[in-house]
């Protein structure tokens, strides 16, 4: 929906805590910042010698060598904090492996030929076995000698890793799910300016085309929410680890044994053959960014965790997600496994299979999976909504005239006028799951309609203000209705509405439609009515705020003819109204029947003539899947979950409600 006038912002707002920062462990390790020589170029060698005068044989720390062909500046700094954090107290439960080999070497790439070092991170020389332990190091967890990570606190660097935080009140459930539990990679950083990162967990099915490659597909991850998938002209960043010199020389650093260079350079090195093909990188449509010092405040609010880790752990993360990972699953392994090694494994656990988890499988599945999501850069154009075979027909047979005349035809319809009832989708898989939950098993009542718009308003969510129309703080307040983000220009505040015969006869306002139905009246009339007793405060609906629909682009009408919203017969608008008459001021104690008022009155809208798109009340049984007793195939439950969609549905209802009108987010 496009704004029309400036949005209500008397009952919408976004609420965030304003909580302690919490405490890092361990600290963060400086490494030699006052003097310069110890730094060199990329090109040369750099080795770092701790001198000691004890000759003890059995003291690993003595001795610490890096180089740019071993190692990085960071598996020093790494060194440094493991030996502080193991003279440190324990402070928490982490998930330690311990290898079944003899030695690795801290080099673990060593096929020469093997030009990204993904075969050599999964050769037999390099078995390994989980344990989960409790570890005495509370922020440093080893997976094999070449392998560590830990929390860095709140540095923020080219090369770090940002975790989504998962203890601040208003998390991503609702919205921008793709942030619930990422992991982001920081190309560049600067405080004062921008910070670039891409996430790095959320693999999906869909493909690009190669133009240089004849007859190659590239896979797409999703990067970021800034020039992402569905951009028509995305963002486009492929991460490798090539080491020849042309490769590097057409690439950006990030870390060890990691870089970054664009997709037509990328192209460019297949092309050559330096680069085998598509599977030396990994391409990530769109990225993730912050504007000066905005990083920093989040992570205040405990928004994100930093974290510091290694290439290998990062390469083979990518790795295996890149063989058959479903993207219904949305990377949430990699988060865990980052997670468990910085020591922050328990609070990893304690909110697993969440709210949150599942509402991002259901973006993964939205827009992950071949399919769903679509096709990717100028194929895809948000007026159509739909793969380059539907919009690009249409831009080569139709004229833009044409368009235009076939978009007003689809938007006026006898069905969509003012006066019109629309109730929220019935289907299993709510189209309101991810975004605007306001609108689930919504009653909406249309108040204009015109060439350019639809406007409507909705009528069961009742805010926690009144309106009190014999004043004085009277207990009789009518409950003040939430109805949309927008107001209308030159016209009241509030919408006043009524549904009774009496106020009808009486000649109380006036009807929408022009014919029985829902009267709309001004506040003074209503509010004299009430004073001499012609009605009662009960007869009226009281509304704040509406909601637009423009004709170019998706008219409302066109979401009705799709099911995103459906008809209400007239005769069963006066029984719809009595139900919503019953609803009170919002409150924690009557949330959760205000919410069961309204879905009676949804209910008591259905069209008896309509086929029901629901499941009809029938039972799923689940069979064995990817999750044990979960049926993958199975569209009425949330991926690898026992959780139905359309009660994950009711669930972000309440969540939102509770959220934006309540005020009060963790209490559901």
């Amino acid at each position: 929906m496009a704004a029309l006038t400036s949005p209500l912002t008397i009952l919408l707002a976004s609420f965030y805590c304003t909580s302690c920062v919490f405490s890092f462990a361990p600290s963060s390790v400086k490494i030699a910042s006052n003097n310069d020589n110890l730094y060199r170029s990329r090109s040369e060698a750099t080795v770092l010698r701790a001198s000691s005068d004890d000759n003890d044989d059995d003291d690993d720390d003595d001795e610490v060598i890096l180089s740019e062909s071993e190692d990085d500046w960071r598996t020093f700094r790494a060194k440094l904090v493991m030996g502080e954090s193991t003279s440190s107290p324990p402070q928490s439960s982490t998930t330690t492996t311990t290898t079944t080999t003899d030695s690795i070497p801290d080099n673990t790439i060593i096929d020469d030929s093997d030009l990204d070092g993904i075969g050599a991170l999964f050769s037999s020389e390099t078995i390994q076995s989980s344990t989960t332990t409790t570890s005495s190091s509370s922020g440093f967890t080893p997976l094999d000698p070449s392998q560590w990570a830990y929390d860095s606190g709140k540095v923020i660097e080219q090369g770090a890793v940002i975790l989504g935080g998962v203890e601040q009140d208003f998390g991503f459930g609702l919205r921008q799910q793709y942030f619930h539990k990422a992991v982001i990679l920081v190309l560049d950083h600067d405080e004062n300016t921008f910070t670039k990162g891409i996430i790095l967990n959320r693999p999906s099915d869909r493909m690009m085309e190669d133009d240089v490659n004849e007859g190659l597909e590239w896979r797409v991850w999703f990067g970021g929410d800034v020039q992402g998938l569905d951009s028509i002209l995305p963002d486009i960043v492929c991460l490798h680890s090539l080491k020849s010199e042309e490769a590097k020389q057409a690439s950006n650093p990030v870390m060890k044994d990691i870089q970054w260079t664009s997709f037509d350079n990328a192209k460019k090195l297949v092309k050559k053959g330096i680069a085998s093909g598509p599977e030396d990188f990994w391409l990530f449509a769109g990225y993730a960014g912050w504007g000066p010092k905005q990083l920093s405040g989040e992570l205040e609010r405990r928004s994100w965790y930093m974290c510091a880790t290694d290439s290998q752990t990062l390469l083979k993360e990518l790795a295996r997600q890149s063989s058959g990972v479903d993207p219904r699953d949305a990377g949430l392994d990699t988060w865990e496994l980052l997670m468990n090694m910085i020591g922050r494994g328990e609070t990893a656990n304690e909110c697993s299979g969440n709210f949150d988890d599942l509402m991002l499988k259901e973006w993964g599945r939205g827009h992950l999976l071949e399919g769903y999501g679509g096709d990717v850069g100028v194929a895809r154009n948000p007026l159509w909504g739909g793969g380059s075979g539907s919009f690009l027909e249409k831009m080569q047979s139709n004229s833009v005239d044409e368009q235009m005349q076939e978009a007003a035809e689809m938007a006026l319809t006898e069905d969509v006028k003012a006066g019109t009832l629309l109730r929220g989708s019935s289907a299993d898989r709510s189209p309101f799951l991810l975004q605007k939950q306001e609108l689930h098993h919504s009653l909406l009542l249309v108040i204009a309609e015109d060439d350019k718009a639809t406007v409507a308003c909705m009528l069961n969510h009742p805010a926690t203000k009144g309106c009190d129309p014999y004043g004085k703080g009277s207990t009789a307040s009518l409950p003040l209705r939430y109805g949309g983000d927008f107001a209308l220009k030159g016209q009241s505040p509030l919408i006043w509405l009524h549904c009774s015969q009496k106020l009808r006869i009486a000649g109380l306002g006036s009807s929408l439609s022009g014919q029985k139905g829902i009267y709309k009246c001004e506040q003074e009339k209503a509010l004299e009515a009430i004073s001499i007793g012609q009605a009662e405060n009960s007869d009226f609906l009281v509304i704040s705020g509406v909601c637009v629909w423009p004709k170019l682009g998706g008219s409302l009408a066109n979401e009705v003819k799709r099911g995103v919203f459906e008809v209400v017969p007239n005769e069963k608008i006066e029984q719809v109204v009595e139900t919503l008459q019953t609803q009170t001021i919002l409150t924690k104690d009557n949330l959760a029947k205000n919410i069961q008022i309204s879905k009676d009155a949804w209910d008591k809208g259905a069209d008896p003539s309509r086929k029901s798109t629901s499941d009809k009340g029938t039972d799923v049984v689940l069979t064995t899947g990817i999750g044990e007793g979960f049926d993958e195939d199975d569209d009425t439950v949330v991926f690898n979950s026992d959780k139905k969609v359309s009660e994950l549905a009711d669930d972000a209802l309440q969540k939102w409600i509770a959220t934006f009108l309540l005020g009060a987010p963790t209490l559901t």
